[in-house]
């Protein structure tokens, strides 16, 4: 009997002790849930298809991950994306432009509207760095290409956004606003290329 007991005193020190399991956070960088293609361009005079977009390796993941100085790779299995970041950011990217451009069409590239558009649009992320209480970085090669495929416009993106305060949700906002700068640049890109059609 004195054994029995000692066990389940000893069972339930090791319940107490036990931390309890962390819950799984998912974020997105969109800010809202939004057509992609802009509702006002019923009658637009062009289309645009942003994407495909491609990340580096280590950031191809659900898995959120943070850069710990001077070069160290944190990653969580707690602060999950709500999706690839290959397939978001294109998402993002095209609304903001369409917000910029209301005379198009703009979808990602995989959306049936975003099919033989006047002007395509891949990015390739260089870096989208976060790290936690202090900044994120963003930069992005990225082209405007006809529909032939001709080259356009090219240009290399860089945006810094200092974050001043502790856990994640910062650090999205933060990378809403450098995405949102790269949005406006293409969208300015876009527009010259089309206003010199005319």
């Amino acid at each position: 009997m004195k054994r029995l007991t000692a066990v389940i005193v000893s069972v339930l020190a090791l319940a107490g002790c036990a931390k309890p399991a962390q819950q799984t956070r998912y974020y997105t960088l969109s800010d809202e849930e939004a057509s992609l293609a802009n509702p006002a361009a019923l009658a637009e005079s062009y289309r645009i298809a942003i994407g495909p977009a491609t990340v580096p390796d280590a950031l191809d993941r659900l898995q959120i991950v943070l850069r710990v100085p001077p070069n160290r790779l944190v990653i969580s299995d707690q602060q999950l994306w709500s999706d690839a970041l290959k397939r978001e950011i294109p998402r993002v990217i095209a609304h903001e432009v369409a917000q910029q451009l209301p005379a198009a069409r703009v979808a990602v590239h995989q959306q049936y509207s975003g099919q033989n558009a006047k002007y395509r649009v891949p990015i390739d992320v260089i870096r989208f760095e976060s790290v936690e209480a202090k900044s994120i970085t963003l930069t992005a090669e990225w082209r405007v290409l006809s529909r032939s495929g001709d080259i356009l416009h090219e240009a290399r993106s860089a945006y810094t956004e200092v974050v001043d305060s502790p856990g994640m949700v910062p650090l999205i906002t933060a990378h809403r606003k450098a995405l949102a700068a790269l949005s406006h640049e293409i969208a300015r890109a876009v527009d010259a290329l089309a206003q010199a059609k005319n």
